[in-house]
């Protein structure tokens, strides 16, 4: 289209078409979905928490139907499903107490290798200061910034 003065122009689109706007977002799972946590791809996994519109509803029933799968030596495949380890965490059934395991005696011990891994050895220097000058961080045995030579 031209203008009064013979140049091309373009009209801007107003109204906006809202069909241009409309955009098919996926509201749960994708098609072919791809279980990360299953180590076992010979069973059928866990249903997945939250997943009321795909059929996966965590239930005594499915909890059943997916133990049966596994003999009683594979009890560790068996609960090495991130969603099955889930479920049994919120469970009414079966509480897990956080806070009994973290009193146990198994709990204190690895409490106690991250306490001792932390200092390090560093329990006997001193620690560095820091000039008020020009916030430099300087080593405990100076007297002096050793970046501005100020007095501490």
């Amino acid at each position: 289209e031209k203008d009064s003065y013979g140049n091309e122009v373009s009209k801007l689109a107003r109204p906006l078409p809202v069909e241009y706007l409309l955009v098919d977002v996926p509201a749960s799972t994708p098609l072919t979905p791809l279980y990360t946590f299953r180590p076992d791809r010979t069973t059928t996994p866990f249903p997945v928490e939250n997943r009321m519109l795909d059929r996966h509803i965590q239930d005594f029933n499915a909890l059943s139907t997916y133990l049966r799968q596994f003999s009683p030596d594979q009890f560790l495949s068996a609960v090495s499903d991130f969603h099955l380890l889930l479920y049994i965490a919120t469970m009414d059934m079966l509480p897990m107490k956080a806070l009994d395991w973290a009193g146990s005696e198994h709990w204190a011990t690895v409490e106690q290798l991250v306490a001792s891994s932390r200092d390090g050895g560093r329990q006997a220097a001193a620690p560095e200061w820091t000039c008020p000058h020009c916030t430099f961080l300087n080593m405990p045995h100076l007297n002096q910034c050793d970046m501005c030579t100020l007095p501490r």
